[in-house]
């Protein structure tokens, strides 16, 4: 195996790392957003149980 190739290679695994930490931080800021919409969707619902008296 030449220098090339030895290059080329690195090369490709330095890619493949840094998209699957970046997909693994999409996937986290995904989950982070889904949290907080349930969380404010559960408190809505809370308060209009308390305000309606049910």
């Amino acid at each position: 195996m030449d220098d090339e190739e030895k290059i080329a290679r690195g090369v490709a695994c330095g890619l493949a790392r840094h998209e699957a930490a970046r997909a693994d931080a999409n996937a986290r800021q995904l989950l982070r957003g889904l949290l907080i919409f349930a969380i404010v969707t559960i408190g809505f619902i809370a308060r209009r149980i308390r305000r309606d008296g049910r």
